[in-house]
């Protein structure tokens, strides 16, 4: 599946910069690399497991939803590809009964490649070659320089002013999943997304120690649905989930495109932190 995704990855990059662009009923872009990148999958992964169902981002659900199922963005990040931020992925997911089975998510601007399967962990080999298994962090306290990746509306939806952290959005869910499977980010919440955005990239994180619910108190699955998912979802390690429930909230009037939430001085939250050795004291 590694090689699949390395196929794919390249015939991306081959598109880069002379497809033509269109911009799709959602008001979100799509180029002729999306759907020859998905066109490509959906023929390859049709050969190698008959009877699996797909769903794409471009050509929707195919077959029996109640089998196991292909959930592919074949370019997650398309404004990104299309305006050269090299921060975009091609992210591959396997689901079967509602769990993420298997996932890859290559990151081809950067050549790096993520895969994990159930219960089997998660791993990466970055640019340079070298290959290692995936863990996310778990803090118990959370600062300032702690970062939470986040799509574009999701601080419409929550309110962050108890919690410290900085926010983060790269423009690709599936590029921020990778970051939090990996230990970049402490968290990643997500608004407004699909299946396809998230299938393969929580898979990595899931096998990286993560677990995921959302801030209704619903827990996550990889039912087979099509159209957004719209309750914010946070994904995180056990500790540090636990921590963010306590201090994020749903606003009760969520805030409209381009309106802004004042927070607070950032205040360390959980335990308090002991100082490191060598720091001044008062």
């Amino acid at each position: 599946m590694v090689a699949l995704a390395e196929r794919a990855s390249r015939l991306a990059l081959e598109w880069q910069g002379r497809c033509h662009t269109q911009v799709k009923a959602d008001n979100t872009l799509v180029t002729e690399a999306d759907r020859a990148v998905e066109a490509f999958l959906r023929d390859e992964l049709s050969a190698l497991a008959a009877g699996y169902s797909f769903l794409g981002e471009e050509g929707g659900l195919s077959g029996d939803a109640a089998a196991p199922c292909w959930v592919i963005d074949p370019i997650d990040g398309t404004t990104n590809f299309v305006r050269g931020v090299p921060l975009w992925c091609v992210s591959i997911g396997l689901v079967y009964q509602a769990q993420p089975m298997l996932g890859v998510v290559a990151v081809p601007p950067q050549n790096e490649i993520l895969w994990g399967t159930r219960g089997g962990g998660a791993f990466m080999r970055g640019a340079n070659g070298a290959q290692h298994q995936l863990k996310a962090r778990d803090p118990e306290v959370l600062i300032q320089e702690d970062l939470i990746a986040c799509n574009t509306s999701v601080e419409e939806a929550v309110d962050f002013s108890g919690v410290p952290c900085r926010l983060r959005n790269f423009g690709s869910l599936a590029y921020h999943l990778t970051l939090l499977a990996r230990g970049v980010v402490c968290a990643n919440m997500a608004h407004w997304h699909n299946l396809y955005d998230i299938a393969g990239g929580m898979c990595l994180c899931i096998e990286a120690g993560c677990e995921a619910s959302y801030l209704d108190g619903g827990a996550w699955d990889a039912q087979i649905v099509r159209g957004k998912l719209r309750a914010p979802l946070l994904v995180a390690a056990p500790r540090c989930r636990q921590v963010l429930e306590q201090h994020l909230s749903l606003r009760e009037q969520p805030l409209s495109r381009g309106q802004h939430s004042l927070h607070a001085a950032p205040q360390p939250l959980g335990a308090t932190p002991q100082p490191s050795i060598g720091a001044g004291q008062d």
